[in-house]
């Protein structure tokens, strides 16, 4: 293959590569708040970096990424899309390729947000309901966390707490794969207290409140004004060298599931039979 980048290719191409190879990855981010150190695409590149060395192994092409959806911060260059508008979009991505012929369509998230990834799942499980012609269509979800789960080092240890955003995690990732993208000289973090609270929740920076304390109401929900930062983690802790085993040790794990789920869907089309969930 010239590349792997299907926005690099032409028609012509595409059609050749649907005749031997029906597989191809679709990756989404999100455009938002990622500290001082990282840049507000660090989502999109947690989703494009780990997609493309997988696609190396897979000898599959990658989707152009999928850029927005609904990040929940609210500190300026934060961009958020509504989970609906965000779901509608992918469905209709993902009938698009089905339409063309794709029957193997991994969905690589780079943003973890928990929101936007539980509607999308009931969205494509009601989007294959109604629509009788993606039922031979395998619709696998990639989370990295699924299939890498690092110790954490000993300093979050310590305090009990966990990397959930722009911490070591995601800056390591960056130092490896776009390190002129990393100030590390910019590194902040919130007051004290509440970076403990955020480390310790990942949902800690939102608050909600409510009109009448009753559970039945839909409550308002804003980001806490003392964020400032928004970093959730322990960004001073991350290197190149934990990036690149990061994602890594995700393909790897990845890997043989994926290519076990390939074959297996291959299988049940040409018997007919289903795994009664």
């Amino acid at each position: 293959m010239r590349t792997h980048s299907m926005g690099e290719m032409t028609v012509k191409e595409i059609r050749e590569y649907l005749r031997h190879n029906q597989t191809i990855i679709f990756p989404y981010g999100v455009v938002e708040q990622h500290g001082y150190h990282l840049p507000l695409s660090m989502d999109i590149h947690n989703a494009e970096v780990p997609a493309y060395e997988l696609a190396k192994k897979l000898g599959c092409i990658v989707a152009p990424c999928l850029n927005y959806c609904f990040s929940g911060g609210q500190l300026p260059g934060t961009i958020n899309v509504k989970p609906t508008n965000f779901c509608n979009m992918v469905c209709d991505i993902i009938e698009a390729l089905a339409g063309q012929g794709f029957l193997n369509i991994l969905i690589y998230p780079g943003h973890g947000g928990s929101e936007s990834l539980a509607i999308l799942k009931e969205s494509l499980r009601i989007l294959k309901w109604l629509n009788p012609a993606l039922e031979q269509t395998l619709i696998l979800f990639l989370r990295r966390g699924d299939f890498w789960q690092r110790p954490l080092p000993e300093a979050a240890k310590a305090e009990n707490g966990h990397d959930f955003h722009a911490g070591e995690a995601e800056t390591s990732l960056m130092l490896a794969y776009r390190p002129h993208l990393v100030q590390m000289e910019q590194l902040s973090m919130d007051e004290d207290e509440l970076a403990r609270k955020m480390r310790q929740d990942q949902d800690a920076y939102q608050q909600r409140q409510s009109l009448t304390g009753l559970p039945q109401e839909i409550v308002n929900t804003r980001q806490r004004p003392e964020v400032k930062v928004g970093v959730m983690g322990y960004p001073q802790s991350a290197s190149a060298e934990l990036g690149r085993r990061d994602v890594e040790s995700a393909i790897k794990a990845m890997y043989p599931l994926i290519q076990k789920a390939i074959s297996d869907a291959e299988q049940a089309r040409r018997s007919g039979k289903r795994i009664e969930m």
